[in-house]
């Protein structure tokens, strides 16, 4: 059996409450008692009880994380930022992963608001359009925060990528090397990060006075295979594109492969850029330029504004937190 805080009051001669209070820096506590408790407490080993403080507190000392896809570089980078938060703050984190399921994204969610958590940080499920179950969490009074994917149909804080901008980059990098005709392989129009992808794709050509060919926006549903089939569609006679910007670096990937498969010089013929800078584009040839974002930062944003909430027991105030991108320019883009 672990010590208690009977064994630290019994060994000093205080009361159990005087040695909780001297744990907890309560100011009616002098500095030398504070000392003594603190001392004794770390050379006997002392656990606190998490169990017995919640059920004073009403707190379960754990947050929920909600994602689409935990084996890819961006959630696990953005999980490690918000486990440093947590454990900062004493905190464990419950991961619960979608796939990319609506229905899962529900049960998850009605899981975590049946007491198990203090606050949910969501990042939604592609398909996610009818959103109910998160203005559950908001109605439920569960401190929230959306990141990456997130949804304007409520006003709660969400952390971003720099995902407009990021997309204008690297559109306009692709002109500035003499690309003409530049295809989107576009991802899910109602999330966030990939609609405000396309409209700085759309604002770059815009701004470089070249016309916005519909045809040449393409639904990929961040699915790599749906990058190939753009492709094969999109050059199925003489090649009538120059350059291609990707939603996400894994179908950014697919376009390398399907265009050298096609006998396609890239970049001299197509160039190509994604979105995300994961380790990925420097295992293709040629490597893959992209747009930098830091996934580690969303997620140790995302937390340190859950535990604002946490622990100040009010509700996220509404605002959007966007976290800078750098385009990183490689082979595949780079045209002599």
């Amino acid at each position: 059996m672990g010590v208690t805080l009977k064994d630290i009051a019994f060994t000093l001669g205080l009361s159990p409450s005087t040695v909780s209070r001297a744990l907890n820096d309560h100011p009616d506590i002098n500095e030398q008692t504070r000392k003594s408790v603190k001392q004794l407490a770390k050379k006997m080993n002392y656990q606190v009880n998490k169990m017995a403080s919640g059920l004073r507190t009403r707190k379960t000392y754990a947050i929920g994380v909600i994602v689409p896809k935990i084996a890819s570089h961006f959630f696990s980078s953005v999980l490690s930022g918000i486990q440093k938060v947590a454990g900062s703050n004493d905190y464990q984190v419950y991961i619960c992963q979608t796939n990319e399921s609506t229905k899962q994204e529900i049960k998850y969610i009605s899981s975590l608001m049946a007491g198990s958590v203090d606050g949910i940080l969501v990042s939604l499920a592609k398909g996610s359009k009818n959103l109910k179950h998160i203005k559950q969490i908001i109605d439920g009074d569960m401190p929230l925060v959306l990141f990456d994917r997130t949804s304007d149909q409520f006003k709660v804080p969400k952390i971003e990528a720099e995902d407009f901008k990021g997309a204008y980059r690297a559109v306009t990098h692709l002109i500035e090397i003499g690309c003409k005709k530049i295809a989107h392989l576009a991802g899910p129009d109602n999330l966030g990060a990939s609609h405000n992808r396309l409209l700085g794709y759309k604002q770059a050509l815009i701004d470089n006075k070249i016309p916005i060919d519909e045809k040449l926006i393409i639904p990929c549903d961040f699915d790599p295979e749906k990058g190939r089939e753009a492709v094969r569609n999109l050059i199925s006679g003489p090649i009538d594109i120059d350059g291609i910007f990707s939603v996400n670096d894994e179908i950014g990937v697919e376009v390398i492969l399907a265009l050298q498969a096609m006998g396609i010089n890239v970049p001299q013929q197509v160039a190509v850029v994604g979105f995300g800078d994961f380790p990925i584009c420097e295992i293709v040839m040629p490597h893959l330029s992209s747009v930098m974002h830091n996934p580690y930062r969303i997620g140790y944003e995302a937390a340190e504004c859950l535990f604002d909430q946490i622990n100040s027991s009010q509700k996220g105030k509404n605002f959007r937190h966007i976290i800078p991108s750098q385009l990183v320019i490689r082979e595949s883009s780079r045209r002599s």
